[in-house]
């Protein structure tokens, strides 16, 4: 007859079990595991377990799993169990997928949780298979989010250097992973961007402009390119100031990689394991440092562009002001001949084409000469603004154009604007330039100044007539016909409009 086992003979065998499982008796509350648990979450000093002990994730919604979801419950009720999860020990939380089994013995049923953490889902003796396998999981990865980032926008990126962070921690089985940016001077650092696994705290608020100098230690580290600490507890005293910041945050183990752009230190991107020391392979420096280099030419690019976006801006500008500069009259601010000669064409077959009216006024400063010679040209300079600043409030049309047509002859166009109206604004104008009251001791009109307006009105039909005529010969003859009614204004005694 062979030996029966006891309870604590199946706890005994079960607890040797390199494979990392959880299991408990149907009938007891008592939980157990495996020393493969052990070594798989860093446990090394276990006094007693019991559920709530370990604490379980949706590894997505990262909410805690309610009481009828637990892996226990579930096997209990609903048999085989294959599900992930994010399973979290006082030592160490990873993401997992948890199948379950029951093993039946003399002593009763026993229910066991098969714990497999991300990237070792194949088995042992195939180590080469498992590597290939996580290479080209990784590959896959970097492609998927190089792709997003190629063509990305200012706007898109924050989203896209989030969603990579997230999917590298996740692939990685890490508890945090961030972003950080140096100012200019390198004498600041910020969190810009940080995912955090279930159950662990944020810390990117807590982490802006944060001084450079406060962790020398790590800033010649990540200088030269890379810091990597596997156990912070290891860490030399000239790093005490670094090894406080950690130990504050729980973190074990860390890992940062030097982000370049432009051939200067951007930041880093860097990942922590919290509550055990952590043995950082080849493989996750190799795979950090790729993740890096991703992020910095995507930064790079997004540079270049902004420099080459921001020379657009800056050119259009210059070309806007150089517009101006040959459009504007210098004296007076007004549009000058140049702008006048191109609107007025522009106006003629715009008028003609929406069937509008259009007038044209000529303004001409009496006795100009005569009142430079009594008050100098800084004076008559000075009358000249104020007779465009008038020339300009008496005239209400959003299309309307004011210029400075030559010397002391001014222009306005007034497009949609038929022969009585145009007849209106002269009569405003010469009532406006008379309530001025400059003195002018040479003019006949109580020794004020004042202008003449010499005005041409078409109607539609009218601009119909002159459609047959080239564009400069409808504006020359427009201008030929409201200069011979000046003319005829100056002739009829002055501070008149004639038509």
């Amino acid at each position: 007859m062979g030996m029966r086992l006891s309870s604590e003979d199946i706890v005994a065998v079960l607890k040797q079990m390199p494979s990392s499982i959880l299991f408990k008796r149907i009938d007891s509350g008592e939980l157990h595991c495996s020393k493969g648990f052990e070594k798989t979450f860093g446990i090394t000093k276990l006094n007693g377990l019991d559920e709530s002990a370990i604490t379980f994730f949706d590894s997505h919604s990262k909410q805690k799993t309610a009481a009828n979801e637990l892996p226990f419950n579930l096997a209990a009720t609903e048999g085989a169990l294959s599900r992930q999860y994010r399973v979290q020990t006082q030592c160490r939380a990873m993401n997992c997928r948890v199948e379950s089994g029951v093993i039946t013995t003399s002593v009763g049923q026993w229910l066991v949780l098969y714990l497999t953490p991300d990237g070792n889902d194949f088995i042992d003796d195939n180590r080469e298979n498992s590597a290939a396998g996580k290479h080209i999981a990784f590959n896959q990865l970097l492609s998927n989010f190089s792709s997003k980032l190629i063509n990305a926008n200012v706007n898109e990126l924050d989203s896209i250097i989030g969603q990579a962070l997230a999917a590298f921690g996740e692939f990685s089985n890490v508890d945090r992973c961030y972003l950080f940016e140096f100012s200019e001077d390198i004498e600041l650092m910020s969190n810009t961007h940080e995912w955090v696994a279930a159950g662990v705290t944020p810390f990117i608020d807590e982490l802006q402009n944060m001084p450079t100098s406060s962790l020398p230690f790590f800033i010649s580290h990540i200088s030269n390119g890379i810091f990597k600490v596997d156990d912070v507890s290891s860490l030399p005293d000239c790093a005490a100031a670094e090894k406080a910041v950690f130990e504050e945050e729980r973190i074990f183990s860390l890992l940062c990689v030097r982000i370049m752009v432009n051939d200067t230190i951007y930041g880093f991107i860097g990942c922590d394991i919290i509550g055990s020391p952590y043995s950082w392979s080849t493989f996750d420096i190799q795979y950090l440092r790729r993740i890096g280099e991703m992020l910095g030419n995507t930064l790079q690019s997004l540079h270049n562009r902004k420099i080459l976006q921001k020379m657009q801006v800056e050119l259009l500008e210059a070309n806007k002001q150089l517009e101006q500069l040959a459009n504007i009259d210098g004296l007076t601010g007004i549009a000058n001949r140049r702008l006048f000669d191109t609107t007025l064409k522009r106006d003629i077959q715009r008028c003609q084409e929406q069937g509008l009216s259009l007038s044209l006024l000529l303004i001409d400063v009496d006795f100009f000469k005569q009142y430079n010679d009594d008050y100098g040209h800084v004076a008559g300079d000075r009358v000249l603004i104020k007779i465009a600043q008038t020339l300009s409030n008496s005239c209400l049309g959003n299309d309307d154009l004011v210029a400075r047509y030559g010397g002391e002859e001014f222009a306005i166009i007034l497009p949609g604007t038929n022969n009585s109206e145009a007849k209106a604004i002269a009569s405003r104008i010469l009532r406006n330039i008379t309530l001025l009251n400059i003195p002018h001791e040479a003019s006949a009109y109580d020794k004020t100044l004042t202008v003449s307006i010499g005005l041409i009105s078409q109607t539609n039909d009218d601009l119909q007539s002159l459609y047959d005529l080239s564009g400069d010969h409808s504006a020359g003859w427009l201008v030929s016909q409201a200069d011979e009614a000046l003319y005829r204004a100056k002739d009829e005694g002055r501070n008149c409009s004639r038509t």
